[in-house]
């Protein structure tokens, strides 16, 4: 019995190693920080860009739950293997575009690619958290909630490398570092085959796989504390999402050269780490309301300073934005896990990040097309959108705990 006991421990600590790691490795982008300059470089205005990014969204959002849902029917490892791969080859491809419909096609194909794998890391690591919670004999919900915000300081630690090699890189070529970004695609592919993935598979309930998609949606927005969650996820995810098509903008207004720009980047992933180790060590201590008024509150105060005045000195406080994304990263997952079946784990992932990408849709045309008039407003359309919402989510979170 403890033979058996200590190989269970073994096992779900080295699955967990393996998500983890090609969850990690694939969060991160070398060319993010010079990916404006090379839509710029190409033709590319910011509304142009905005564009851009929404059709990747809505590919995602059509893609996302009939590709969650089949990674939960069929085999959550192999969903993220083929995204993992598709990412890399598309990356590749991407360093030859020379124009907006090369953009457009490109981006269209990553949201195929994007909406394979989305919510399958996060499904595996709660099922590989509950295997090892059950062989410690620890709470679940503490070892997910651990486990999720360090995977989460794995990430930005990750992209913090990448995002430092991007600026040298991209003031070499901005395509080579476009290029060069599918390497750590192609490794968590790679990774993935290792996993052994003996998750729970969903069992349907209609003969029509169109008909049990819907019968999950329905169920998650019926509940009352899910339906919450699941907005909150959504607002806390978007708030720091929609900016960044500015952020490079934002700093060479002040005076940051574009072989520097990366370190900027480099110092917002750092914040970012901060965010998700502060989740690991006090989010179990919160309740969910306590926790998503962390974020409201560091979105608020830091696009209000730089918007009213932004100068070398204030940009700085766009760390505080990366901090918000550390800590919703590291804690509103989990969140929203803990009212979901286990075998409908990467469904109702799929689902909420639908939700987060419906409201990103409106969000970064907005964002865009104010950075157009005049950039730094942009920081107050963020306000504008994201204020009145998060006010809303704390106020319903503090009604359904």
């Amino acid at each position: 019995m403890k033979k058996k006991k200590s190989s269970a421990l073994q096992d779900a600590k080295r699955n967990l190693y393996l998500v983890m790691s090609e969850s990690a490795i694939t969060a991160g982008l070398m060319a993010m920080s010079v990916i404006t300059p090379f839509f710029n470089s190409i033709g590319l205005n910011q509304s142009e860009i905005s564009l851009s990014q929404m059709i990747f969204t809505v590919v995602v959002i059509i893609l996302n739950v009939p590709t969650g849902y089949i990674a939960d029917r069929i085999s959550r490892k192999w969903a993220n293997i083929i995204g993992d791969f598709a990412h890399g080859i598309l990356l590749l491809s991407y360093a030859f575009t020379d124009n907006f419909l090369g953009v457009v096609i490109c981006e269209s194909l990553m949201g195929v690619a994007s909406a394979l794998s989305a919510g399958v890391d996060q499904s595996l690591l709660k099922h590989f958290s509950g295997k090892l919670a059950k062989a410690t004999g620890e709470p679940e919900s503490r070892v997910l909630k651990t486990k999720t915000a360090r995977l989460e300081c794995a990430k930005y630690i990750c992209n913090l490398i990448l995002l430092t090699l991007g600026g040298p890189v991209g003031a070499i070529s901005l395509r080579l570092a476009i290029g060069l970004s599918g390497v750590t695609q192609f490794a968590g592919g790679i990774i993935s085959i290792f996993i052994q993935d003996d998750s729970e598979k969903l069992v349907p309930t209609h003969k029509n796989p169109l008909k049990d998609m819907a019968r999950i949606a329905k169920s998650a927005f019926r509940s009352n504390p899910l339906r919450w969650r699941i907005f909150a996820y959504a607002v806390g995810r978007e708030m720091t999402h929609g900016i960044i098509w500015v952020a490079t903008p934002l700093f060479m207004q002040v005076g940051v050269p574009l072989e520097f720009v990366s370190f900027a980047w480099a110092f917002n992933s750092l914040m970012a780490v901060f965010g998700a180790h502060l989740a690991s060590k006090f989010s179990h201590r919160l309740s969910d309301y306590q926790i998503f008024v962390i974020p409201v509150a560091l979105m608020t105060i830091s696009m209000l300073v730089m918007g009213a005045s932004l100068n070398i000195v204030t940009v700085w406080l766009y760390g505080l934005m990366g901090i918000t994304q550390g800590w919703t990263a590291g804690t509103l997952s989990p969140m929203v896990q803990k009212y979901v079946k286990p075998s409908e784990q990467t469904s109702v992932l799929s689902l909420t990040k639908v939700v987060s990408d419906l409201l990103y849709i409106p969000a970064v045309w907005v964002i865009g097309v104010v950075a157009d008039i005049q950039l730094n407003y942009s920081l107050f359309a963020t306000i504008a959108i994201f204020l009145p919402l998060g006010l809303l989510i704390i106020k319903k979170l503090k009604q359904h705990v």
